[in-house]
């Protein structure tokens, strides 16, 4: 890739300034460029009473965050394709979810947590 193709990227994946990645703001899904991989991360917020139940939610999460980063991916590549002449060209790199408990007491069986993935695309 060089400059102009990087440019053209960054300013695609860029959603700090008047750009939102979620207009429903029930998810948000933020890239970031660093040498030659492109980061993007998939958040969204869990409720849940009991460790079984965030077991199954996890699992609807995970299902929905690949669907969603998938079809971010395919729209960035689309995107970069018409600005930029040129295709992006990713592939499958390391990928991993975590959650994050933000939100529990003692006295209410209800909890709150971060969902999120991350997927690490080298770019060739």
């Amino acid at each position: 890739m060089d400059m102009n193709d990087i440019s053209v990227l960054g300013n695609l994946v860029d959603t700090t300034f008047g750009k939102s990645s979620s207009s429903s703001g029930t998810h948000s899904i933020k890239c970031s460029l660093a040498g030659s991989n492109l980061t993007m991360t998939y958040s969204t917020i869990v409720h849940f009473a009991s460790e079984s139940s965030l077991h199954l939610q996890v699992l609807q999460c995970a299902e929905e965050a690949t669907q969603r980063l998938d079809s971010y991916l395919a729209d960035i590549k689309k995107e970069f394709k018409t600005a930029s002449g040129n295709t992006l060209k990713t592939t499958k790199g390391n990928g991993d979810d975590n959650v994050e408990l933000i939100s529990a007491t003692a006295n209410s069986p209800r909890k709150i947590a971060y969902y999120r993935m991350n997927w690490v695309l080298p770019i060739g």
